[in-house]
């Protein structure tokens, strides 16, 4: 299987699976782990809204910390609406608006966005392009919208990527 760095794409190597896939997988390379964490290390902000992905910062509750410029315009949110907030209310989750809240209703334990971030980190796994089924507006008026999601956890945060979005 071939591995990627999933922000600057560049080749990391191959990866040995049984199936003898040629599917590709994502990481981070040393240079942009080094980016955000390294010695000479670069304002967060500065090189999440270098990349041309839609990328939002994730908590280990699910509360989104930050969300690059890409993120910003798809979710059509400036920074105040975004920082600190529960994913949810982020992604304007119909369930969210219960009075139960983000990550406290029924329809929470199937919520794809929620169980791909925190399996990135409880596991440390990376997720490519995973289907994420979204119901927006409020449980009474709503409409669906299919994302495709990519997580990579660094350090104490994971890095929720946006791959696609879709309506029905």
């Amino acid at each position: 299987m071939k591995r990627i760095c999933a922000w600057c794409k560049i080749e990391l190597g191959t990866m040995y699976l049984e199936d003898n896939s040629d599917d590709i997988t994502h990481g981070i390379c040393a240079k942009c782990k080094e980016k955000i964490l390294g010695p000479q290390r670069v304002e967060l902000m500065t090189f999440l809204d270098s990349l041309n992905v839609p990328i939002v910062v994730v908590d280990a509750v699910v509360n989104a910390e930050t969300a690059n410029k890409a993120a910003r315009k798809i979710l059509q949110k400036e920074l105040p609406e975004i920082a600190g907030f529960p994913g949810g209310a982020v992604f304007e989750c119909a369930y969210s608006k219960l009075p139960e809240g983000c990550g406290k209703t029924i329809h929470c334990s199937g919520c794809a966005i929620r169980n791909t971030v925190m399996d990135t980190f409880q596991t440390g796994n990376s997720h490519l392009e995973i289907q994420a089924p979204l119901t927006q507006g409020t449980p009474d008026k709503n409409q669906e919208v299919n994302l495709l999601i990519s997580t990579e956890k660094v350090s104490d945060v994971v890095l929720l990527r946006i791959d696609k979005v879709g309506n029905t």
